[in-house]
């Protein structure tokens, strides 16, 4: 009995990982926006929140504007004379 759990955890958690990491990123973002939604009204968990969750979602974000190709407005370098 106690090997079927282990096996049934062991699974479910082989089932999550594989899905988080084959989620597309904005997907991933909304996920991660909306626990900190939820979190954000739970006061025990205020220190995880920012000590965990908030770089993961600033990472997840990316670079922004800057990060896109299309975006020609912003450049990495000087303007040349």
């Amino acid at each position: 009995m106690t090997q079927q759990i282990i096996v049934a955890v062991l699974v479910t958690a082989a089932v999550l990982v594989s899905t988080w990491k084959l989620m597309p990123a904005r997907r991933r973002l909304r996920v991660l926006l909306a626990l900190d939604g939820w979190l954000a009204r739970k006061d025990s968990l205020q220190g995880w929140r920012v000590r965990v969750l908030g770089p993961r979602i600033r990472a997840a974000a990316g670079s922004g504007c800057d990060g896109c190709a299309a975006n020609a407005g912003t450049r990495s370098s000087p303007p040349r004379r």
